[in-house]
């Protein structure tokens, strides 16, 4: 029960300014696995109005910083595919030593670190949270991104 004089406090999952929208992955939840999409849906970047190019470099880092405070990943992927829907949207994918290190016991063959087939990996492995903290941490990067922006 929440005393009179407090008010629940809503749950940040979702970042929105004036051109572009934040908000965890959907399919994959691993945690500070972000999604930057414009507010206009594009099918190119050349289609973005020039306001929304010149705000997208800050948006991304922004988030990218945000992830980093609370994650401390030891890096964050950015990656545009736009494949399952045609609309443009970035990735921002936090490569942890957790994730890393469960990545290289299911393919122990592969030596050499790549990006691109790890987040393949945890996009086909993860489709819960694979830790309890999940919730707690994706509502601190939205803090975090509110007193950033």
């Amino acid at each position: 029960m929440i005393p009179a004089h407090t008010e629940a406090i809503p749950k940040q999952d979702v970042f929105v300014n004036t051109h572009f929208r934040i908000e965890p992955c959907g399919s994959c939840p691993i945690t500070g696995y972000l999604i930057v999409s414009p507010q206009v849906s594009v099918s190119s970047l050349a289609e973005l109005s020039p306001e929304a190019q010149g705000a997208l470099g800050a948006t991304l880092a922004a988030a990218t910083r945000a992830i980093e405070t609370v994650v401390r990943p030891e890096r964050v992927y950015c990656a545009l595919f736009a494949e399952e829907t045609a609309s443009v949207h970035f990735h921002l994918f936090p490569r942890t030593r957790w994730l890393l290190s469960s990545y290289s016991r299911a393919h122990p063959e592969d030596a050499d670190i790549s990006g691109p087939r790890l987040l393949d990996w945890a996009r086909s492995t993860f489709h819960v949270p694979p830790t309890g903290d999940h919730e707690e941490a994706t509502e601190e990067i939205f803090r975090v991104l509110h007193q950033i922006i």
